[in-house]
């Protein structure tokens, strides 16, 4: 009789192992981890401060110039400043697109690239001197423009 009562505990931790297990990988491939709980799926955010922190605002597809955008009200230190020449970080959440901020409008001047998925503050030569942004297909690492 113990070797029932044995194997019904294994049984047990075996069946409640499995769908922990099966459910991991499934969503880790359907959700990627935000690094930030303020910018979502399929865009990309700048920040007010360095490391995604202050006022967020965030950029859809397309190329922008940055001069009417504003940083949400609400959203922290630096909120309902103008963006263009304000951020100092950001953030993408973009599937398979490189994501590119200029300093200067309609895409020119010196640039950072930021590969899907990624969040780094901006380099010395972009940060408070940002005025467009666009999306790369093509340079899905985003290490060139």
């Amino acid at each position: 009789m113990r070797k029932p009562r044995l194997l019904i505990p294994s049984l047990a931790a075996v069946l409640l192992a499995i769908p922990v297990a099966a459910a991991s990988p499934a969503s880790a491939d359907v959700t990627p981890a935000a690094p930030t709980h303020r910018c979502y799926d399929r865009m990309a955010c700048f920040y007010y401060n360095s490391n995604q922190q202050g006022a967020l605002a965030t950029i859809g597809n397309g190329g922008y110039n940055l001069d009417s955008q504003v940083f949400k009200p609400g959203s922290g230190p630096g909120a309902g400043t103008q963006l263009e020449d304000h951020a100092a970080s950001w953030d993408s959440r973009t599937r398979n697109t490189a994501f590119c901020v200029h300093r200067d409008r309609w895409w020119k001047g010196p640039y950072n690239s930021l590969k899907p998925q990624g969040r780094k503050n901006l380099s010395s030569a972009l940060k408070n001197k940002n005025s467009s942004t666009n999306w790369y297909p093509r340079h899905e690492d985003g290490t060139s423009h």
